[in-house]
């Protein structure tokens, strides 16, 4: 079979086609002459029988002195009780086997004599007081056999034709069945060579190839999507990544020629590791955002797990709102444990890491965040709300976008831009949604909710 890898499909099916073809062609003209045969032998038989009625009539009244000749062309013998043949029109290669006919049952049977002659032959009995009486009924072969041979080469002829009509057929069939695939094989070569945004052609016929193109179309947005992503991201990091680049080359440059003086030079190397600081916080911040949308959807975690990854981010957070005089209030009210939600427990802790810090830089000091974490069937809820200005309409559209900031009058801090859009990023993968929103009393709500899968 090794062959038939380095034929085309269209060609495997037609050859596979061919072979079953030919398999059950041989089996239906097997089976009509098997057929045939019978229906045939069964005719023979009945017409020999009725050939010796009338010398059997005789025999059972009793009048067998005087038979009447057999018909023209009829070959049979009449053999009395004693083996002696009455009469007979048998040719002498049949009445020298007399004695062997008589014990042949009362079926048809076939007597060569040559290999060029052969006989079919029925022997009847006939039992009456005196004995048993033997009618041999024979007929020649050779009509019948023409006959068979004829049909024999009719039907291997009908057969070869049939067998090659069915190939023809299938392999025009088959061409018109995968002209969609040779469609769209040209097309993907096009796609290929080309950074157009279109997609391979799906055929009105809702079959499989239709589905197959709609597959491989959504695998082809997937891998756009993911390619437009990466360079995204690769312009972005270029672009946001130049400017602290840029200082901290200036503030060591600065600290070299500060290394008469010992103040200055400790104010640049101070001011260069803030400014290292802020360039690793955003490189891991890339990193990570990187790795969420790239990673499958996460296992589920249960509700336990959640919940004491919610603490202890709660603590966290306490000690970060101390250092700005912003209070954190929190709750955690209707959390089951046995609850499943499809995050991992470490993206849980950033998401709430990420909006409560945000949320706390945002506020005035004295001010408090708010931090509530509930289920509301089917949704794990959580809330964070800050007592800051809000944020303008025009930045809440592009909130979750990389590297956006607030304008120069929003109080939350411009940061890396890449907080938010760790968050929306998280949320995705779990199958959940997030909402940004200013309040009218003052300060944002952001809400997110995270889908259930068990309780």
């Amino acid at each position: 079979m090794r062959w038939l890898r380095g034929q085309t499909i269209r060609g495997r099916i037609t050859l596979w086609a061919v072979l079953i073809a030919v398999l059950l062609v041989a089996a239906a003209a097997f089976a009509f002459r098997a057929g045939v045969d019978t229906i045939v032998a069964s005719s023979t038989h009945t017409l020999l029988s009725s050939n010796g009625s009338a010398f059997e009539s005789a025999i059972r009244q009793g009048t067998t002195k005087n038979f009447s000749p057999a018909g023209e062309d009829q070959l049979l013998a009449v053999v009395d009780p004693a083996g002696k043949v009455v009469t007979s029109t048998l040719p002498d290669s049949l009445e020298d086997r007399i004695a062997r006919l008589t014990r042949l049952d009362h079926g048809l049977r076939q007597v060569r004599i040559s290999p060029t002659l052969q006989y079919d032959v029925v022997n009847e009995t006939v039992p009456v007081p005196d004995g048993t009486w033997h009618i041999i009924e024979a007929r020649n072969t050779d009509s019948g056999q023409d006959v068979l041979n004829g049909l024999t080469f009719v039907l291997a002829i009908g057969a070869v034709l049939l067998v090659i009509g069915f190939g023809v057929s299938t392999w025009l069939v088959s061409g018109l069945a995968l002209r969609p695939v040779s469609r769209m094989r040209e097309q993907a070569s096009l796609l290929s060579h080309s950074a157009t945004a279109d997609t391979l052609p799906v055929g009105p016929a809702r079959d499989e190839l239709s589905a197959l193109a709609e597959t491989l179309n959504a695998f082809i947005t997937s891998v756009r999507s993911s390619a437009d992503r990466e360079r995204q991201m690769v312009a972005d990091a270029s672009h946001e990544l130049r400017t602290p680049v840029a200082v901290l080359r200036t503030q060591l440059q600065l600290a070299h020629l500060s290394s008469g003086d010992a103040t200055a030079l400790e104010g640049e190397i101070t001011a260069a590791e803030g400014t290292l600081d802020r360039l690793s916080n955003l490189t891991t911040n890339l990193l990570t955002l990187s790795r969420i949308e790239a990673e499958e959807p996460p296992p589920a975690s249960s509700g336990e797990t959640l919940l004491s990854e919610f603490l202890a981010s709660m603590d966290r957070a306490i000690v970060l709102g101390s250092t700005r005089a912003v209070s954190v209030d929190f709750s955690n009210g209707r959390v089951k444990p046995r609850i499943m939600v499809a995050i991992r427990p470490v993206d849980f802790a950033g998401l709430v890491d990420n909006l409560v810090a945000n949320a706390i830089a945002a506020s005035p000091r004295g001010a408090a965040v708010t931090v509530t974490l509930v289920v509301s069937d089917p949704w794990l809820v959580l809330t964070v709300i800050d007592s800051g200005h809000g944020m303008s309409e025009e930045f809440l559209q592009v909130a979750f976008d990389r590297f956006s900031r607030g304008a120069s009058s929003t109080p939350r801090p411009t940061g890396s831009g890449l907080g938010l859009a760790i968050v929306k990023a998280i949320v995705t993968r779990s199958g959940g949604d997030v909402d940004l929103e200013s309040r009218a009393e003052g300060g944002t709500s952001a809400v997110v909710r995270l889908p259930l899968l068990g309780g």
